[in-house]
C-alpha cells in the first residue's frame, strides 16, 4: 500500500503516525474512525480527527496531550476525551466500546469492547469504517459492514433494524447525510426509519437533543432540501404537532438562503442564522403553539424571543408592509423592534416587490447616521426627559423620509418645533 493513498495533508499525516506509534508503545491499537474515514474516501478530508483505542482511551488521550503539548478534556462516563492540538485542531479520542439502550431515545449504556463491536454501534455503514494507525498496518482499511461499497454506490444504510428505535435522532442524521452527500436512504433502511416514525419514538427523545439535530440540519449547505425530506417522511409532526411544511412554506424556503446572504453581504449581524431557517417550520402556529414548541425543544431565551416575535407578527406584518403608501419611517417603526433573524425571515417570505423595498430600506438604515442626537437637544436647552426619545425618533423619521436635506435642516426643525 502507498504511504499516503488518500492525499492526507502532511500535518495530519504526521499526527496520525505519531498516534499510531504511541499506541504501539503502549501495546494498544489505535484507529481513525467515523466521519474522518468517510470523508477521506469521498475525497474531502476533514479537519477534525476521530480516534478510537482498543485499550484505555482516557489515559491514551492524556499521553497524547503531553506528547503534543495539548490541552485535554475527558468524559469518563463514555470513555471519551477531546485533545486540542496546537496548530492543528481537535482530536476526539475514545475507548472502543459497545452500547445498549435501556429504552428508545435514552442515552446509551456503554462498556469496553473490540473494534468490530465499536463499529457496529454506529449509525450507518459509511460511518462504520476504520483505518489502522499501527505502524505495521498504517492506513489499512477495516470495513466489516460494507461501508465503502455503500459510499460508492450512493446508499445510506443502517446497521440493524433497531437502529432508529435505539436512537431516533438517527432519523435526522439519515436525512442530513442523504442531502449532504447526494445519496439515497437504502430501501430497507427507509422502512426501518418509517417504522420508528410511526411508532412515535421521536417523542421519547429530549427536546435538547431534537433541537441540536435541527440546528445541525440548518448548518448544511442546503437546509431546505432536508426540511422538505423530513416533511415527506412524516417526521416533523412527531416532534410537535405545530411543525410542518405547508404550501406557503415551500415557496418561502428557496428565498431564505438569499435573504441570509443579503444580510451578510451588507454586514447586518445575525447572531444565530440557523434560527432564520427554524422559523420556516412555524408558519401557521399561534402564540400558544409557539410557546409550547419552545418548551418542547428547550429553546434558549433568545431563541424563544425569535419564535414569539414570528408568531406575533407573521403574516400580518407582511400585509402592512405591502401597503403602497408605506414610508421608510413606518417601515422602521415596524421592523426596528424585531430581532434581525425575524427581519431576515420576513424578507425571505415577502413577495418580490416588497422584498426589493425591504432590501432598499435595510441598505438605507445601515448607512443612516442620525443627524439629531441627545447632545444636540442638550445644547438647545431642552430639559432631559421622556421627550428626548420622541424628538429623536421624529427627527430620524423625517431624515429617513427625506423631509430634511441635511443635518442643518433637521436641527432647524427641532428648534422650531420644540424650543420656545
Amino acid at each position: 500500500m502507498k504511504k499516503n493513498p488518500f492525499k492526507i495533508p502532511p500535518k495530519t499525516l504526521r499526527l496520525l503516525k505519531k498516534i499510531g506509534r504511541l499506541a504501539d508503545e503502549r501495546a494498544e491499537a489505535a484507529y481513525a474512525v467515523g466521519g474522518f474515514v468517510r470523508d477521506l474516501f469521498s475525497g474531502h478530508p476533514g479537519v477534525d480527527i476521530d480516534i478510537t483505542v482498543e485499550g484505555d482511551g482516557v489515559t491514551f488521550a492524556e499521553k497524547l496531550a503531553r506528547l503534543t503539548g495539548s490541552e485535554v478534556e475527558a468524559f469518563t462516563r463514555f470513555g471519551t476525551s477531546i485533545v486540542v492540538v496546537p496548530g492543528f485542531g481537535k482530536v476526539d479520542v475514545a475507548t472502543t466500546r459497545s452500547e445498549s439502550y435501556e429504552s428508545p431515545g435514552a442515552l446509551p449504556s456503554v462498556k469496553k469492547s473490540g473494534i468490530i463491536q465499536d463499529l457496529y454501534r454506529r449509525d450507518f455503514t459509511l460511518n462504520a469504517m476504520a483505518l489502522s494507525l499501527s505502524p505495521g498496518y498504517f492506513l489499512k482499511l477495516l470495513d466489516p459492514f460494507g461501508g465503502l461499497e455503500d459510499l460508492r454506490k450512493g446508499r445510506i444504510r443502517a446497521l440493524h433494524e433497531k437502529s432508529f428505535i435505539d436512537d431516533p435522532t438517527r432519523i435526522f442524521r439519515a436525512v442530513r447525510f442523504e442531502q449532504r452527500f447526494k445519496k439515497r436512504i437504502e430501501k430497507k433502511t427507509q422502512h426501518w426509519l418509517l417504522e420508528a416514525v410511526k411508532g412515535d419514538y421521536i417523542q421519547r427523545v429530549s427536546g435538547e437533543r431534537l433541537r441540536n439535530e435541527l440546528r445541525l440540519i440548518f448548518q448544511e449547505p442546503h437546509p431546505e432540501r432536508a426540511v422538505l425530506r423530513l416533511e415527506e417522511l412524516g417526521v416533523l409532526p412527531h416532534i410537535h404537532p405545530s411543525l410542518g411544511v405547508s404550501a406557503a412554506v415551500k415557496k418561502i424556503l428557496p428565498g431564505i438562503a438569499q435573504s441570509i446572504l443579503f444580510f451578510h453581504q451588507n454586514k447586518m449581524a445575525l447572531e444565530d442564522e440557523k434560527m432564520v431557517w427554524f422559523q420556516s417550520l412555524l408558519l401557521g402556529p399561534g402564540e400558544k403553539e409557539a410557546e409550547a414548541l419552545s418548551k418542547r425543544l428547550m429553546l434558549s431565551r433568545a431563541e424563544q424571543k425569535i419564535v414569539s416575535q414570528t408568531a406575533k407578527t407573521f403574516p400580518a406584518l407582511l400585509k402592512e408592509l405591502s401597503k403602497e403608501e408605506l414610508t421608510a419611517s413606518r417601515m422602521y417603526r415596524f421592523l426596528f423592534p424585531l430581532r434581525p433573524e425575524v427581519q431576515c425571515y420576513l424578507m425571505a417570505a415577502a413577495p418580490p416587490t416588497l422584498r426589493k423595498k425591504m432590501a432598499s430600506y435595510f441598505i438605507k438604515i445601515q448607512k443612516a447616521v442620525p443627524w439629531v442626537r441627545g447632545k444636540d437637544l442638550q445644547t438647545m436647552g431642552i430639559p432631559p426627559g421622556f421627550r428626548y426619545s420622541f424628538i429623536l425618533l421624529e427627527a430620524l423619521n423625517g431624515q429617513l423620509d427625506g423631509k430634511f436635506k441635511n443635518r442643518k435642516e433637521a436641527l432647524d426643525w427641532v428648534k422650531k418645533s420644540f424650543v420656545s
